[in-house]
């Protein structure tokens, strides 16, 4: 009787404008999940999980604890996912060691193209440009990918290898290039988790500059979000870190550091409206036991 009355409750609260009906968690099924990345769906209330064992994307309802597979591990090669983006017919997973970037419709859920990063790499996160351009960055190799949009919207049964767009690794943000966001229509802000640099390329000329921190550090920077000119990035492997980026996106303040008790190696950010949902890894607990089950933790933003 108790929870049909709190299910009660939380369906009047999501009817009510600006009311916070959303759980502090959502909940992913499986013992090994170890997730990585998440992505909103626009112009819906869906979300999108990915699992590094084993390729698994779990898809979530805002507002809904649970989260259901909507992608099983395994078919044509998708062995491991880490970074992901929705377009709103479009889901794009970066498919980590497998060197595959795999290409979805939505809201079906059919694989509608496969392209290659060469060997050896690991095709981690994933940016879209106002333009529908999708990047991708390879963190071992210190390289970007673009696909671009004509690319994302045709069917392809072959697997189409990519050209690296940019080369980073000799960059400020070193070899292990990791979360990214566009910034603007001409730039992306690129963050680095081995040495804890944000930059901006500009899209156009390439080239590369550091983003004045203000004396602040992001060790072990991940995952990026955005919402106008506050950037989120989680890293420390424990917060996110609020930035308010100046327009020429290189200078940024400090607005806030986010932490949380149900963080649990955070590793990467989307924004939901209000709140951000933050993905909690558990990458420390490898080898170990994990705390189950595996969560994305809800919170708000500054």
């Amino acid at each position: 009787m108790r929870h049909a009355t709190l299910a009660a409750v939380a369906a009047l609260l999501i009817a009510v404008p600006g009311a916070a009906a959303a759980p502090g968690e959502y909940l992913l099924p499986g013992d090994t999940v170890f997730p990585e990345g998440v992505a909103t769906r626009p112009g819906s209330d869906e979300f999108f999980v990915t699992s590094t064992t084993d390729g698994t994307v779990f898809r979530g309802t805002l507002g809904r604890e649970r989260t259901r597979i909507f992608l099983e591990p395994g078919a044509r090669g998708r062995t491991n996912a880490v970074g992901i983006k929705a377009t709103p017919n479009r889901l794009i997973v970066a498919g980590g060691a497998t060197n595959t970037v795999f290409v979805y419709s939505l809201p079906e859920g059919r694989l509608v193209r496969r392209f290659s990063t060469g060997s050896g790499g690991l095709a981690n996160d994933v940016a879209l440009a106002p333009n529908g351009d999708a990047y991708v960055t390879d963190s071992t190799k210190g390289l970007l990918f673009r696909l671009p949009a004509r690319s994302l919207r045709r069917r392809s049964t072959e697997k189409t290898a990519l050209r690296p767009f940019l080369r980073l690794a000799d960059s400020p943000t070193g070899t292990y290039i990791n979360g990214l966001v566009a910034a603007g229509r001409r730039y992306l802000l690129v963050g680095s988790t081995g040495t804890g640099v944000l930059v901006r390329v500009d899209l156009r000329t390439k080239r590369v500059r550091r983003v004045n921190l203000g004396g602040k550090e992001l060790p072990g920077a991940d995952g990026l979000a955005r919402a106008g000119r506050s950037i989120y990035v989680v890293n420390s492997a424990s917060r996110v870190t609020a930035l308010k980026l100046s327009k020429s996106w290189l200078r940024a303040s400090l607005e806030t550091q986010i932490s949380s008790p149900r963080f649990r190696f955070p590793t990467t950010v989307a924004v939901s409206g209000p709140r951000l949902l933050v993905v909690n890894s558990q990458f420390n607990a490898r080898g170990a036991t994990p705390v189950l089950p595996f969560t994305v933790s809800a919170v708000r933003r500054p």
